[in-house]
């Protein structure tokens, strides 16, 4: 046990993990902690004085958490988050290494993540959803695999009124096999537009960002987006597209080379 790590120690014991959170939740005295958690007197002086032996604790008029432990309890928050985000099935058939590792890791503690899924297999169920959600954003920021009409004609005709700030990078093949659209003026002119080599497809707004992961034979799923919100949710959808915005080239000029 000597050679564990300060989360492994705290963790590999409920009574400690759950004594570490009532501390960071409300710090006070033996005695109130004693009488909210369902567990021996003897059981919780042990524990404190263990979370104190490892500098996580400490007492004056009460208990509270140090420095060290305020670390623990995060590392051990973020923990959690992750075995809610990975209990689903959605993880058992799709791909998350599309997603760069350096925003993989931060996946678990950036806000509230649920899955939107398309029960009926409707091809223009995500499409709606998209449209109405998004109709109302001051600004957005999209990953494109797949074209869908009517969310671009939304996104075309907001940015023409001057009601939506937009940037979009759509997938080099995506644009490939559209190259008569674009020629024709049929592609979204309003809108600040790149082209690049996407994993996967995302939508950013002020309140909320969007994942579609391929699956894990690499193709684009159009029956479930992994949905985060919040503020480190929507921080993260925003580094997301940077860093693809940062790497994709110009509509007009990718066009000039095909």
């Amino acid at each position: 046990m000597n050679g564990d790590s300060l989360v492994t120690f705290v963790a590999r014991s409920a009574l400690r993990s759950d004594l570490l959170r009532a501390v960071e939740r409300d710090p006070r005295t033996t005695a109130a902690l004693h009488a909210d958690l369902d567990v021996s007197q003897s059981g919780v002086y042990k524990t404190l004085d263990e979370l104190a032996d490892r500098g996580l604790v400490r007492e004056s008029d009460r208990w509270e958490l140090s420095a060290r432990g305020r670390l623990v309890a995060d590392e051990l928050a973020r923990q959690d988050a992750v075995e809610d985000l990975l209990d689903d099935e959605f993880w058992d058939d799709h791909d998350v290494s599309a997603l760069p590792r350096r925003f993989r890791q931060r996946l678990a503690g950036a806000g509230e993540w649920e899955l939107y899924r398309n029960p009926a297999r409707n091809p223009q169920y995500l499409e709606r959803w998209a449209v109405e959600l998004f109709r109302e954003a001051d600004w957005l920021r999209v990953g494109a695999q797949v074209y869908y009409p009517r969310f671009a004609r939304m996104v075309d005709e907001l940015a023409d009124r001057g009601v939506l700030d937009a940037q979009v990078v759509a997938d080099d093949r995506l644009v490939d096999e559209a190259i008569e659209r674009y020629a024709d003026g049929d592609a979204p002119s309003c809108i600040d537009e790149r082209v690049a080599d996407l994993p996967f497809s995302f939508t950013v707004t002020a309140d909320l960002v969007a994942l579609s992961l391929p699956t894990r034979d690499g193709v684009s799923d159009l029956d479930a987006v992994l949905v985060g919100s919040g503020e480190g949710a929507v921080e993260l959808g925003r580094d997301i597209h940077t860093h693809f915005w940062d790497r994709a080239v110009p509509v007009e000029d990718y066009l000039a080379t095909v």
